[in-house]
């Protein structure tokens, strides 16, 4: 047991820096905009390019994991998306972004099929409360991004702070090669396989992962336009990210124990505390909605893994993520469109009202079922 809680806690610190990574972007969007030229929908496209990698690769990442090896697969996606962010450093024009950041979300879509498959294999009965730890990373990677690329940013340039964050996600790949010898679990008859059940919780998850990292990509950039400074509004999605760890870890243990019922809460918090934040700007909302916000990430994850089986488990992880990261693609380029035409209040409304849709779909299923 004990070498199983020290495997969570190195696949925890990978997926926290696999999100510092990718959410380094956000908050440097203004000073970005400002130097290329760019649109917001085209800022949003630096979200999007990564996405779009990251969620076509997610069945195979799973697949891959159950027949190589699923500790292998996250040691190699570690040191992938670590060297291909580095690759940042030598960016300077818009499309190199663009290139960059696709190559990064191609590495960074292998980690999580392998790694929540394993969690979930490892810990039984007890998934909803491991995986609630392990999703503290996006959370937490989401949270840090900020506080490390802004400063550097700020003193140096900005391409120099994906060196950085590279550097010290290669260390966790480096520790999980030297720690932890050989898989953990290995698959007897992995298989490629999708249940038609998991249709509506797929769509479910393409319409929750827009508004997820719709919000996550102008969040800052939203609060500059209300009039606060780069600073504090760095410092809001910070705390956004930051309460979203109790969040993460409120959902996994209310999964355990209330199952389906935990995921309806949680997205009903998230669409009337999403309106209430489009409709005033303020701040205080920031922290409650970084509970709910973040605990639907766990709940969806465990849930998941109950309706498939261990040669299949993989496969299943990958396809519900994909079809999230779909959402995720669109979302960030969706919202920015919206932005532009229509502006931050006005846009920011799409946010509840996608909630509300996921809602109705979960419930749908429920009926399906």
């Amino acid at each position: 047991m004990k070498k199983n809680h020290f495997l969570l806690g190195l696949l925890s610190l990978g997926w926290i820096f696999n999100y510092a990574h990718r959410m380094a972007i956000p908050p440097l969007i203004p000073i970005i905009k400002s130097e290329l030229g760019i649109s917001n929908a085209q800022a949003g496209l630096l979200m999007t390019s990564l996405l779009l990698p990251y969620a076509l690769i997610q069945v195979p990442a799973g697949y891959m994991g159950d027949r190589i090896g699923r500790k292998r697969l996250v040691v190699i996606s570690i040191f992938g998306y670590s060297i291909a962010s580095a690759f940042m450093i030598f960016t300077r024009h818009y499309w190199h972004l663009l290139a960059v950041r696709a190559l990064y979300g191609f590495f960074a879509g292998l980690y999580y099929a392998p790694a929540t498959a394993l969690i979930s294999e490892i810990y039984g009965r007890k998934k909803g409360s491991a995986l609630g730890i392990f999703m503290v990373g996006p959370p937490i990677g989401s949270g840090i991004a900020p506080l490390i690329v802004v400063p550097i940013a700020l003193a140096l340039e900005w391409r120099y702070a994906f060196l950085v964050l590279s550097i010290m996600s290669a260390l966790i790949g480096l520790a999980l090669i030297i720690a932890v010898k050989g898989e953990v679990h290995e698959v007897d008859n992995p298989k490629l396989l999708i249940p038609k059940h998991v249709f509506w919780l797929s769509l479910m998850n393409f319409i929750v992962l827009a508004a997820f990292f719709g919000i996550l990509t102008f969040l800052p950039d939203f609060f500059v336009n209300n009039g606060r400074s780069l600073e504090e509004s760095s410092l809001y999605f910070s705390i956004l990210s930051i309460v979203g760890i109790f969040g993460s870890l409120i959902g996994g243990a209310l999964y355990d124990r209330f199952k389906k019922v935990s995921m309806m809460v949680a997205l009903m918090f998230n669409a009337l505390l999403s309106l209430a934040l489009a409709k005033t700007a303020l701040p205080v909302i920031v922290p409650i909605l970084g509970i709910f916000f973040y605990a639907v990430g766990p709940i969806v994850t465990a849930y998941t893994s109950e309706l498939a089986s261990d040669e299949n488990r993989g496969s299943v992880m990958g396809f519900v993520n994909m079809m999230g990261f779909f959402g995720a693609t669109v979302g960030p380029y969706f919202l920015g469109l919206l932005i532009d035409r229509l502006g931050y209040e006005k846009a920011f409304y799409t946010i509840p009202l996608m909630y509300t849709i996921s809602i109705g779909l979960i419930w749908l299923e429920k009926n399906k079922k």
